[in-house]
């Protein structure tokens, strides 16, 4: 029984590697993070680059991440590891380093045997666990990322949707944290989302 219809707990007796069970927000958190970089907030962890059509920001409870991260599911950058086991530390998430988590190899594995048996995907415009066949990208023209004072400005905000895009592959012109306070709009953030799930390309 991979997956339970009534609780929605993904269940695996054929691997030692992974746990015996996974309940869905665990499921569906380590999808999440599959797709964005976790950072955390005074209230929980949110999606890096993902805004919804309404400027909502999506929260996962810090209990819910911290069981991934002692699973071994989700890689973390020193402060990230500390934050998510309970260590605050007094210090404003925004402030460098910036604590971030997202799936480890571990936990992408674990990813693919579970979409193998369930079918299960993330939908990353809905937001939502699906089936392959609801997940199907419509097509979409590129999207601009608005206009800038500045060359500079405009690079840096080219940059921070880059990473927002291809992660640590992004091409930038310049080092990364120096466009890690860049701003985008939520239209700009809403389209993002879409060109993520292959409906188009960034101009």
């Amino acid at each position: 029984m991979p997956l339970s219809d009534k609780t929605g707990r993904y269940y695996q007796n054929d691997s030692d590697e992974f746990p015996s069970s996974i309940s869905w927000p665990q499921l569906f958190v380590l999808h999440v993070a599959a797709n964005y970089k976790l950072r955390r907030s005074s209230m929980g962890w949110w999606p890096d680059g993902h805004v919804f059509a309404n400027g909502a920001v999506a929260i996962h409870p810090p209990v819910t991440v911290k069981s991934l991260v002692k699973n071994g599911l989700l890689e973390r950058n020193p402060r990230g590891e500390a934050m998510a086991l309970g260590d605050w530390d007094g210090k404003s998430t925004m402030e460098p380093p910036i604590p971030m988590l997202w799936a480890s190899k571990k936990g992408k594995r674990l990813l693919a045997k579970i979409t193998e048996e369930t079918g299960l995907v993330f939908n990353k415009e809905t937001y939502q666990l699906v089936k392959p066949e609801e997940a199907e990208p419509e097509e979409a023209d590129g999207i601009t990322l608005g206009y800038f004072d500045t060359e500079r400005e405009a690079a840096l905000a080219h940059d921070r949707a880059a990473i927002l895009m291809y992660g640590d592959d992004a091409e930038t012109n310049f080092p990364p944290e120096e466009s890690e306070h860049v701003v985008l709009s939520d239209e700009v953030m809403r389209q993002l989302n879409a060109l993520k799930a292959g409906r188009g390309r960034l101009q």
